[in-house]
């Protein structure tokens, strides 16, 4: 699953630019819906999909962003939602299956008096997938391959990252493709060709790592963090800070 990821992406950018037209028109209708809040939610490795992608949104929306993740949105809903203005609940999950993420999208629907829902999922099977709402909904499925069988979240991770890249940059989605593309090109060379130097320092016996990351970095340095403590059984122990 790690060494498939940039396949994946190169899939992820095409399946974007196949249903552009379908998600510029659902984006379109939501911002023209006066004050809009959009909120980017998650549940663990999906919220901090959304501390990722917190300043595209806000440079290219150009609205009152917020990152909230699902476990916090579903026990203080009234903290972070508003019963008067409209909302879009950007919702990352690899399966939707999680309790707390069809709670956070029932709760906006009870609480907000317009609610747009743009669900980004990895399971077309999943409960996310199929919510029931009577709200304006746009569901895009990453590839299948993106939906990881480990514990741990690999291409289902990069691949929803991706993804709302692009959605933000929708307008930019042809240009982006030589980017998209340098991407790949540089993570093969890092997956093939360093290989024996990553194995060589997950050889040393060390029992606690850091990582830092700033902006929108951030996010990946708390994923990473998250990342090596399920990998090694919570053996080593991790930490997540800014420069």
């Amino acid at each position: 699953e790690i060494y498939g990821q940039p396949d994946l992406w190169f899939k992820v950018y095409e399946r974007i630019k196949a249903e552009r037209a379908a998600i510029k028109n659902f984006l379109e209708e939501a911002l023209a819906a006066g004050d809009l809040q959009i909120m980017l939610t998650g549940a663990g490795s999906s919220a901090f999909i959304g501390l990722s992608l917190h300043g595209v949104f806000q440079r290219h929306f150009r609205r009152n962003i917020s990152t909230v993740s699902t476990t916090d949105l579903v026990t203080h809903p009234l903290d972070y939602l508003s019963p008067t203005g409209p909302v879009l609940i950007v919702s990352f999950a690899r399966s939707g299956n999680s309790p707390e993420s069809i709670a956070a999208v029932t709760l906006a629907d009870q609480v907000c008096p317009r609610v747009f829902h743009l669900i980004i999922t990895c399971d077309r099977a999943g409960a996310l997938a199929n919510y029931d709402s009577q709200s304006k909904k746009y569901v895009f499925v990453l590839p299948a391959e993106a939906n990881d069988k480990s514990l741990a979240m690999t291409g289902s991770y990069s691949g929803m990252l991706l993804a709302g890249l692009l959605i933000a940059r929708l307008a930019e989605i042809d240009t982006l493709r030589d980017q998209v593309h340098k991407l790949i090109d540089y993570a093969n060379i890092l997956l093939n060709d360093y290989a024996p130097d990553f194995k060589s320092l997950a050889d040393m016996e060390f029992k606690r790592a850091v990582f830092l990351g700033s902006g929108p970095l951030y996010g990946t340095a708390t994923e990473s963090h998250l990342k090596l403590q399920e990998l090694t059984d919570g053996k080593v122990i991790c930490k997540n800070d800014s420069f």
